[in-house]
């Protein structure tokens, strides 16, 4: 058997089978790599077949991102078995710190994003709408919580993001309504890869019930990589987002008034990333992330200018060793990040005159100063095979923090058990029990509100999550999951915004119990099909600081459908993809279910171009991807892109 996945990928997942695509005769050969039978993972933070892992996970290759026909991963994503999205605007754009994200089995805040293992929350933000499809080889999905390898964050989940090492060498555009432009290309120079992507969404009104019309959002993309040698490789990314929004009116809706108001957001993240790997079982990453926000708001009602510019970067490495004794194998390692933020604003009056606009009012001005914590963990795990058909996985984490603000200072030990029985080499059950945890971010314990409140009794959530499964991989082509889960998550971190603005952070419990099944059939040629469908009861507990219980509220979605099916004959690839979202509430309001369905196609005149065209929301539904307390946000009408490749 093949192993076409190299080891060190910092992350817990593997592969479901259900690549997207196909075509030549060269690509049936790449399909038969990524098969449930063959395929390696990284569960456990080393190499590990699929049926011998215990977790539900699942993986994106770049076929099946591909036949998405997305342009980032936020909209690829949408059809992961048991997530749900939020979205602000078109293409998955973000409101500043209101981003869209990724809900994993009912769980709002416990996603984690990694970038080949290192891990890019900074904020309490991933934003994926700024990752281009093209950019990543792969997306590895593990659901259910995974703080004990991973740390803080990921309560629900964790998504790897794993970025082409070696570049594709094209030119691709593409044009589309609603001023859709997007021009990208990507090269490749023996040790050293380059790529660029620029998009840009005209403007869109109706996305929300708020007054508010998109104009955007406009991103530009870079990223480069180099390898100095086998061991060691360096790789940074460059993303800029500009994000404007107009309310030409102002307008009461759900019992709030929003005044008309001009607003334009630019974010800004930098990742930079050198991994080290050897054959001796050293795997180690220095990384520098950050991410910067800027925020021009003129308000017409009152005439006042607001700004705001908010910087946060992290510093971190990550260390492991493992070694194989026996029938076992061992692993250690430990992690270190400085985490900093500051936020800079100001408020200014303001008239216009035939001159243009005069301010003409005192400056009220906000500074939070530099905030800073570090944070240090230690983790090990010991993968002890029983015998032919058994085997036990345990896992333990101590994490703590230093040098906190108004001294919120947080420490947490947790562990996980994970046993496998394999019914044959291609069929296993297994069962998982584990701890997660998450601690509040640096900006939350800085202040908690408008008023720069400290949340000095803001706590660390912490959960129990169990899961029992069984996987089977039936032939090459066809694969099936079936998994069963439950967690209880205590204090929970959540955000209420308040009515003068500003956020107010609180803990609240949190607790679900659900069933995810999946089947998929990769056909080489002809049609494949893929299914999967999830169903479970997400439920929400607040307690206010009397101690008064709100009682046990439904949130988010009760019931997911994701399917899609592919055509590949030769030199034509395509696929119809869709996704069903119902049971669907906020704090126990319902709201109607959600239904995307998208097309897409592609077709390679000869080895160095081809076409394509994608078409979004072909019912062309306005269903709700957000709904806050005054607001809702709406899925973009119908949309389409076509465009053309050149590979050389």
């Amino acid at each position: 058997m093949k192993c076409s996945v190299s080891k060190g990928l910092l992350m817990t997942a593997l592969v479901t089978g259900s690549v997207m695509w196909g075509g030549t005769s060269v690509f049936a050969e790449e399909l038969q790599e990524y098969t449930l039978d063959q395929m390696v993972v990284t569960a456990t933070r080393y190499e590990k077949k699929d049926v011998e892992v215990a977790a539900s996970t699942e993986v994106f290759d770049q076929k099946r991102l591909e036949a998405t026909g997305a342009t980032n991963l936020y909209e690829a994503l949408q059809y992961g078995t048991g997530l749900e999205i939020q979205q602000y605007g078109t293409g998955g754009s973000s409101m500043g710190n209101m981003t869209s994200k990724i809900v994993m089995r009912g769980n709002g805040n416990g996603t984690l994003v990694m970038v080949n293992g290192v891990p890019i929350n900074i904020r309490g933000t991933y934003d994926l709408n700024d990752f281009p499809v093209e950019n990543v080889e792969r997306v590895e999905i593990v659901r259910g919580g995974g703080s004990v390898l991973y740390g803080s964050e990921a309560t629900g989940g964790v998504i790897n993001i794993i970025t082409k090492k070696t570049k594709a060498n094209y030119v691709k555009m593409a044009l589309g309504n609603y001023g859709q432009q997007q021009y990208s290309g990507s090269f490749q120079a023996d040790n050293l890869g380059f790529s660029y992507k620029y998009s840009k969404w005209g403007a869109v009104d109706g996305v929300t019930n708020d007054g508010k019309n998109w104009k955007g959002p406009e991103n530009n993309n870079f990223d480069v990589s180099y390898k100095f040698n086998d061991r060691l490789t360096l790789t940074a990314s460059h993303n800029k987002s500009v994000y404007h929004y107009i309310s030409t009116l102002g307008k009461k809706s759900m019992g709030k008034y929003t005044p008309e108001n001009d607003t334009k957001q630019d974010v800004v993240r930098n990742d930079i990333q050198l991994n080290y790997n050897d054959e001796n079982g050293y795997k180690a990453t220095l990384y520098y992330l950050d991410r910067q926000r800027e925020k021009n708001a003129y308000v017409f009602d009152g005439r006042f200018l607001s700004w705001e510019d908010e910087a946060s970067h992290n510093l971190g490495l990550d260390v492991q060793k493992s070694w194989n004794i026996k029938d076992a194998t061992v692993l250690v390692g430990l992690t270190y990040q400085q985490e900093n933020y500051s936020l800079d604003s100001k408020e200014q009056k303001y008239k216009k005159t035939g001159a243009g606009v005069i301010y003409n009012g005192a400056v009220v001005n906000g500074a939070s100063g530099d905030q800073s914590r570090d944070n240090y963990s230690l983790y090990a795990q010991y993968d002890r095979k029983l015998n032919e058909k058994n085997s036990l996985v345990l896992s333990a984490r101590e994490s703590w923090t230093h040098n906190a603000p108004n001294d919120s200072n947080f420490s947490n030990f947790s562990g996980q058990a994970q046993f496998i029985h394999k019914l044959n080499e291609d069929e296993s059950i297994y069962a998982s029990l584990g701890q997660s945890f998450k601690m509040p971010a640096l900006y939350q314990i800085y202040k908690t509100d408008e008023h720069g409140v400290a949340a000095g009794d803001l706590k660390p959530q912490k959960g129990i999550h169990s899961e029992i499964g069984w996987k089977k991989s039936i032939d090459e082509n066809k694969s099936m999951k079936v998994a069963v889960f439950q967690y209880k998550i205590d204090d929970n971190i959540s955000a209420t915004q308040k009515s003068g603005g500003g956020f107010t952070y609180t803990n609240e419990n949190l607790r679900n119990v659900g069933i995810e099944a999946e089947y998929s059939f990769n056909n080489p040629k002809g049609f494949g099909y893929s299914v999967s469908a999830s169903y479970g009861n997400p439920q929400t507990e607040k307690i206010d600081k009397t101690g008064k219980s709100s009682g046990w509220m439904h949130d988010y979605s009760k019931f997911d459908f994701k399917t899609s099916l592919t055509y590949r004959m030769d030199k034509l690839r395509s696929a119809l993809s869709a996704s069903y979202i119902a049971g669907r509430a906020t704090d126990d309001v319902d709201y109607k279910p959600y239904l995307m369905v998208n097309l897409n196609a592609d077709y390679q005149a000869d080895k160095n171009n081809s076409f394509f065209f994608t078409m979004n929301n072909l019912l062309d539904r306005k269903d709700i991807t957000y709904k806050a307390t005054s607001s809702e946000y709406y899925v973009t009408p119908f949309n389409f892109m076509v465009g053309y490749k050149y590979s050389f």
